[in-house]
């Protein structure tokens, strides 16, 4: 029951953020987040993909989650590719089809894996990868729940990228990507000037954000230009 009434409590908040004039940025780090604490997964990672039929991470718990997915083929690309969930319940059983993604989530300490599609309609936007740190890490009713999530997801980034246009879905989803890219440069800048790890940095700027009421990417594109001044997100991300 605590799970379910958790799940809701996610659903209903999400579907009330939707409504509004939302940050995808954020609801995709809040979908990420709840995804670990409702599942058991060790990590998460929303990727979607780019003009180039490429995945690139939108939010993720861990940045090994990003290195992994973006840069080694594996589950969350044949999901992307199939729009079919890829379960593999024990990370060895995986060195056959994708090797050298086996050897690398290995290398990271997972031992299981979990790619679900982000499904609107007839089209995949990207996967939603959940990460165990054991084998079997999520059984049948988490998946479900994982499930859920991807499908909330890929309508958020549908509604944040919609606009009155003809061309296919997968055309515009760069414009989500971008917000995203945008927080990765703040991030840089805080975390360099801060002398901070890369986490460390993303929370001063989602905290900040948060505090605020400003947009991720609208906050990171002002630390980017210098019209925001980065001192001050460091300085009240400190005091949290």
């Amino acid at each position: 029951m605590g799970a379910s009434a958790s799940l809701l409590e996610v659903l209903v908040r999400s579907v009330d953020t939707l409504t509004g004039d939302f940050d995808v940025v954020e609801l995709a780090q809040q979908l990420v987040d709840s995804c670990v604490a409702l599942t058991g997964g060790a990590d998460a990672g929303l990727f979607v993909g780019n003009h180039l039929g490429e995945l690139r991470m939108l939010a993720a718990t861990d940045e090994r989650a990003r290195s992994l997915v973006e840069a080694v083929d594996g589950p969350a690309r044949h999901t992307y590719s199939t729009g079919a969930p890829a379960l593999v319940d024990d990370i060895n059983a995986a060195s056959v089809v994708w090797p050298d993604f086996a050897t690398h989530a290995s290398r990271r300490g997972y031992r299981s894996v979990y790619a679900l599609p982000l499904r609107l309609r007839n089209d995949t936007l990207g996967a939603l990868t959940v990460l165990g740190d054991g084998p079997k890490a999520l059984p049948r009713a988490p998946l479900r729940t994982a499930q859920t999530l991807a499908d909330l997801a890929a309508i958020g980034v549908a509604q944040h990228i919609l606009r009155p246009r003809v061309e296919p879905i997968q055309d515009r989803l760069p414009v989500a990507l971008n917000d995203r890219a945008t927080v990765e440069h703040a991030k840089a800048v805080l975390a360099e000037r801060g002398g901070l790890d890369n986490a460390e940095a993303f929370a001063c700027l989602r905290a900040h954000a948060l505090r605020t009421g400003r947009r991720l990417a609208e906050l990171a594109g002002g630390i980017v230009s210098g019209s925001i001044d980065a001192g001050t997100v460091l300085t009240v991300g400190a005091r949290r």
